[in-house]
């Protein structure tokens, strides 16, 4: 009994040691920097080409796809966290270059505040970006 319970101990002090080397090299890892897989698959991702077509069936709250400046994005999980609502919606399945760049339609109405986003608004769009539309 005495030696099944050092053998127990003994296995889960060195499952302890394994589980804390994982995490220390998780949290040291540098700002920025992905587990080699996952940089991997996220530039193939951002590099893949999409028609207009493609991106035109995304066009609905729940599937949220939008090209601006040639970049084509996935709106999707951040149209419930834009800042001016529903709005985003609005850029769904079409190019929104003008409407993001400028905040007006591709008629000139204004929309929302009619000022360029900001910076950080530019940050946020960048880390949805999931390819480039194809050049006709």
């Amino acid at each position: 009994m005495k030696k099944n319970t050092i053998i127990l101990i003994t296995i889960a002090l060195i499952l302890l040691a394994l589980i804390g080397a994982g995490v220390w090299t998780l949290v040291n890892r540098p700002n920025n920097q992905q587990p080699k897989g996952a940089q991997d698959t996220t530039a193939n991702q951002q590099n893949k080409t999409f028609s207009m077509d493609e991106v035109a069936t995304h066009s609905s709250k729940t599937d949220c796809w939008t090209v601006i400046s040639g970049q084509v994005y996935d709106l999707t999980d951040f149209v419930n966290r834009h800042p001016g609502g529903n709005e985003v919606v609005r850029a769904c399945g079409i190019d929104a270059t003008t409407l993001f760049t400028s905040r007006t339609t591709e008629d000139g109405q204004p929309v929302g505040s009619g000022t360029p986003h900001s910076q950080v608004a530019q940050e946020q769009l960048a880390e949805l970006k999931i390819g480039t539309i194809k050049k006709n």
